[in-house]
C-alpha cells in the first residue's frame, strides 16, 4: 500500500490550496496510486507526488503531465498555476504618498493581497520555471497606476511625482508606474543624472538602455538585484542587441525572451495572449526586472552568490539551482563566468548606497 499523503489545510495560503485542488483533480481520476501515473508520464511517482505535496509549486511540464495522467486540462491548470504564484510572491506592503495637486495630504499603504503564501517580505519569483510574479518569481512589488495609461507616459509620470516628492522632502518614494497587478515590485528609477550611483560610467552599456535598466534593477527589495546585475545579463544574452533572434530556441531580443515566458512579466493587461517578437526593449528590460525579483524568494539560502544564482534562475528554472543540478550547471558555466565579469565592470565605483538621492 503506498504511503499515504500528509494532511493539509487550505487555510495555509494558495500554495497549499493549489495542491490540494490537484489532490481533488486525482481523486475524481480515482485516486491511482502514483506508480500508476508514472507509468502513463516520464516522472517518478515521487516527483509526481511532490507536486500535490504543498511545498512548492511544480514546473510546468511536470504540472502538465500529472494533470494530463489525471484527465484534467494542462492549459487551465497552467493558468491557476501561474496565478497560485502571483498570489505566493505578492509583494510586502509599502507606504506611498497620496497627492493633491503638488500638496502630500496623507500616506495610506498599498493594498496587502489577501492571502500571503509564505512568512517574511515576499517580493515577485518565476518560475523561472518562469512565471507571472503579479508571477513572486518573482518575479514580484507591483507598481500602480490607472490600468490603461501608456507605459513612457506612466514612467515619465511616476518619475516626475518622485522627484518632486524628493525635492520638497528629502526623500525617495516608490512610483506609481505599472498596472495594478503588474508582475513586479519594480518603482521609479533613479534620475539619469544620478546614474553613476547605479553603473559604471564609461562602461559599453548603451546610453539609451541605461535609464531602463536602472528601473528594471532598482525596484526590487531582493539587495541582489540591481542594475548592474540587469546590465551584465543583458551583455551576456544578447551583447544588448534589441533585434537578436534565435527562433532554433525560441528565443527573441535584448534578453532572449521565450514569447511564452515573456507574457507573465508583461503588464497585466497584456497577459491575455502570447506575445510575437520582435520585442521592444522597454518591454524585455522590464519584464527581466519583474522576472528576477519574482524568483528571488525561491533562492533564498541557496549556497552560492546570490547573483548569479539569480541568473542560473533566469537561464534554466529555480529548480535547477535549489537542486544543485550540477549537469546543468556545468553547461551554464561560460554563461555565468560571463555575467560574473560584466558584473565587476557594470558596478558603480565604491560609495554611493543603494537608497534614495541625498537632499
Amino acid at each position: 500500500m503506498g504511503r499515504q499523503e500528509q494532511p493539509l489545510d487550505a487555510g495555509d495560503g494558495p500554495l497549499v490550496l493549489f495542491a490540494l485542488e490537484l489532490r481533488e483533480l486525482r481523486r475524481q481520476a480515482g485516486s491511482p496510486p502514483y506508480r500508476r501515473l508514472a507509468a502513463r508520464t516520464n516522472y517518478s511517482a515521487s516527483t509526481l507526488a511532490e507536486a500535490a505535496a504543498g511545498r512548492r509549486l511544480p514546473s510546468d511540464v511536470v504540472l502538465a503531465a500529472f494533470v494530463t495522467a489525471c484527465g484534467g486540462d494542462p492549459v487551465e491548470w497552467e493558468d491557476r498555476r501561474v496565478r497560485t504564484h502571483r498570489l505566493i510572491t505578492q509583494p510586502p506592503t509599502v507606504v506611498r504618498p497620496v497627492l493633491a495637486g503638488d500638496a502630500v495630504l496623507s500616506a495610506e499603504p498599498a493594498a496587502r493581497p489577501a492571502v500571503q503564501g509564505r512568512p517574511g517580505p515576499p517580493v515577485r519569483a518565476a518560475d523561472r520555471t518562469a512565471l507571472d510574479p503579479a508571477p513572486a518569481d518573482v518575479r514580484s512589488a507591483r507598481r500602480r497606476a490607472p490600468r490603461h495609461q501608456p507605459a513612457v507616459l506612466r514612467r515619465v509620470l511616476g518619475s516626475a511625482v518622485a522627484v518632486l516628492v524628493a525635492l520638497t522632502f528629502g526623500v525617495c518614494v516608490p512610483g506609481d508606474s505599472a498596472a495594478p497587478g503588474t508582475p513586479t515590485a519594480l518603482t521609479v528609477q533613479a534620475p539619469l543624472r544620478e546614474a553613476a550611483r547605479w553603473l559604471h560610467p564609461g562602461t559599453d552599456i548603451p546610453a539609451q538602455y541605461r535609464e531602463l535598466i536602472t528601473e528594471a534593477g532598482t525596484g526590487c527589495p531582493e539587495p541582489e538585484i540591481t542594475p548592474a546585475l540587469i546590465a551584465a545579463m543583458l551583455k551576456a544574452e544578447s551583447g544588448f542587441d534589441p533585434n537578436l533572434s534565435d527562433p532554433a530556441h525560441d528565443e527573441y531580443g535584448i534578453a532572449r525572451w521565450t514569447p511564452r515566458v515573456l507574457r507573465h512579466y508583461l503588464p497585466v493587461d497584456r497577459q491575455d495572449t502570447v506575445p510575437t517578437p520582435p520585442f521592444t526593449a522597454e518591454d524585455s528590460i522590464l519584464a527581466m526586472g519583474r522576472m528576477l525579483c519574482a524568483i528571488a524568494p525561491e533562492l533564498r539560502g541557496v549556497q552560492g552568490d546570490p547573483a548569479l544564482n539569480l541568473a542560473a534562475a533566469y537561464r534554466t528554472a529555480t529548480w535547477v539551482v535549489r537542486n544543485h543540478d550540477e549537469a546543468r550547471l556545468a553547461a551554464l558555466q561560460p554563461y555565468l563566468d560571463r555575467v560574473s565579469d560584466n558584473l565587476r565592470r557594470y558596478r558603480p565605483a565604491p560609495g554611493p548606497a543603494r537608497e534614495g538621492p541625498t537632499p
